[in-house]
């Protein structure tokens, strides 16, 4: 199954490359770039494209054998493109397994090489960017024993790497990160609109309120928008099953009208606030999707 990769807000297919899996998909923070990668169909390879919103252009970054790999994840300031190309016992090698980042100004790579003992093909590493921007968290741990996460950080401007401390905090489910005594505050990760299930969301003039309407004990449920005056106005019905889970989820308004929602695994659509009528995104493919806007 060839899944698609689209921006929503330009009304063509901007890559298509045949992924055999939904891609990961990042934009930048200041809507340049976007990231996006994944397994090519019928293929051993997984690729890391990189596509230029200012030229509409796209470049193939990185590519290494299928499996392993984590998700590209961008500076604050949109500079840097991180990747963690983590070792899979399925590849012919290690000699593409690592830590990278990819200058999107200078249109280069830099290599981090930790100052660790741990075997590259057993070290699982996860980043993250600091909230300033100027480092990124890495940390990295053995995947054959139970020993001790590692926490170092890089800056891309001097290239230099230094020890960090760190604990996983299991509420956050993340790691978090110090100098010294003084805890280092990570940047938010921006998500694609398509992986955000809101409960309820107001449109950007707020004169529209989408939620769920769970007043009544018993199933199904309701996804309606309300006005500032209480107009109700009926969305879609929902259901909550043990495999899927609630299958309404909303992705968030595009502007003061028009509310896009998820129904299900593969399917969104968009409502029509003003006029009650509703369109089926991406033309009712069981093809999965990955969007923003």
């Amino acid at each position: 199954m060839s899944n698609h990769f689209a921006y929503l807000i330009m009304p063509a297919i901007l890559s298509d490359h045949g992924f055999d899996s939904t891609p990961t998909m990042r934009a930048s923070a200041d809507g340049r770039w976007i990231s996006y990668s994944g397994m090519l169909k019928g293929s051993d390879k997984k690729q890391y494209w990189l596509y230029d919103r200012r030229s509409n252009s796209e470049r193939l970054v990185y590519e290494h054998p299928a499996w392993g790999g984590g998700i590209p994840v961008f500076s604050p300031d949109s500079r840097y493109l991180a990747i963690s190309a983590n070792y899979d016992s399925r590849w012919d090698s290690v000699s593409l397994a690592g830590i990278f980042v990819f200058d999107t100004a200078a249109a280069r790579w830099l290599s981090i090489k930790l100052p660790t003992k741990i075997p590259i093909e057993d070290a699982w590493a996860s980043t993250d960017w600091s909230q300033d921007g100027k480092t990124l968290l890495i940390m990295v741990r053995a995947m054959s024993t139970s020993d001790e996460s590692r926490y170092f950080g890089f800056d891309p401007v001097s290239g230099k790497i230094e020890k960090l401390s760190g604990q996983y905090d299991a509420r956050a489910y993340r790691h978090d990160f110090k100098r010294g005594t003084q805890a280092i505050p990570a940047a938010e990760e921006l998500l694609p609109q398509s992986h955000v299930a809101l409960d309820s969301a107001w449109s950007s003039d707020r004169k529209w309120h989408a939620y769920f309407d769970k007043r009544q004990e018993s199933r199904p449920y309701q996804l309606v928008v309300a006005n500032k005056e209480g107009v109700i106005k009926a969305v879609a019905v929902g259901r909550y099953s043990q495999c899927e889970g609630h299958t309404l989820a909303i992705s968030g308004w595009l502007d003061e009208r028009y509310l896009v929602y998820g129904n299900g695994l593969t399917k969104y659509a968009i409502f029509d606030a003003e006029t009650g009528d509703t369109a089926e995104l991406f033309g009712g493919s069981d093809t999965l999707h990955a969007f923003t806007w």
